[in-house]
């Protein structure tokens, strides 16, 4: 999707280390099983995106990822909804939520919007992708193809800038949680690392790369 190999390079490794991140989560013990699908969700997104930014990754089926991010999509809410009420409030795990069903949703509408546009000029959706409602013919440009209909346009737009909120306000958080306040021999504050900025980090990665993903498909 990327004709720029800097750029191209620059989102790969935006979606890649989170997709490691994500599984090493997975992966460690003592995590329960909300915990550990919600984490195999975010690596399977963020190595779908990694796909996208290269010409290959537009041959993938697409109808799978829409279906796979809309369920996750369903998954974060309903974990959210309906756990333990003595572990905190509902509003506020409903809330926490949000970020994720947003990206999951964010997506499954990508892939919906390739898979739709391939179907109304009588292609595949998983084949190549010269598809109605999409230029593809802009080589010049830093993305391979942008989208002509207004509406998916506008749609595109709005998506970009909701995930652009989020990433900054995970960056944020990042911050926040990574420089922890200790005092130091003479009386000031030194600022040291903790290890619980990882995590934002990384969702703060992979929201603001799909951000950009959508504005190159304008």
């Amino acid at each position: 999707m990327i004709n720029a190999t800097g750029l191209r390079w620059i989102l790969t490794a935006l979606f890649v280390l989170p997709t490691l991140y994500a599984l090493w989560l997975a992966a460690t013990s003592g995590r329960s099983v909300p915990s550990r699908v919600g984490h195999l969700l975010h690596a399977v997104m963020g190595a779908a995106m990694a796909a996208m930014t290269w010409p290959w990754g537009m041959g993938l089926p697409v109808t799978p990822q829409a279906v796979l991010f809309s369920a996750g999509a369903v998954w974060f809410a309903a974990t959210a909804a309906f756990r333990s009420p003595a572990t905190d409030q509902l509003r506020a795990r409903l809330l926490a939520s949000v970020p994720h069903v947003v990206m999951m949703l964010a997506m499954a509408w990508m892939a919906a919007v390739m898979d739709g546009s391939a179907t109304a000029s009588g292609g595949s959706g998983a084949g190549h992708h010269d598809m109605a409602g999409m230029d593809m013919s802009g080589s010049g440009a830093l993305g391979m193809m942008s989208l002509t209909g207004a509406g998916e346009r506008w749609t595109a737009a709005l998506l970009a800038l909701v995930l652009t909120v989020l990433g900054l306000l995970w960056l944020s958080q990042a911050f926040d949680r990574g420089r922890v306040a200790t005092p130091s021999a003479r009386g000031t504050v030194v600022l040291v690392a903790d290890g619980v900025a990882a995590e934002p980090a990384c969702h703060a990665a992979m929201a603001l790369g799909m951000a950009v993903m959508f504005v190159l498909m304008l």
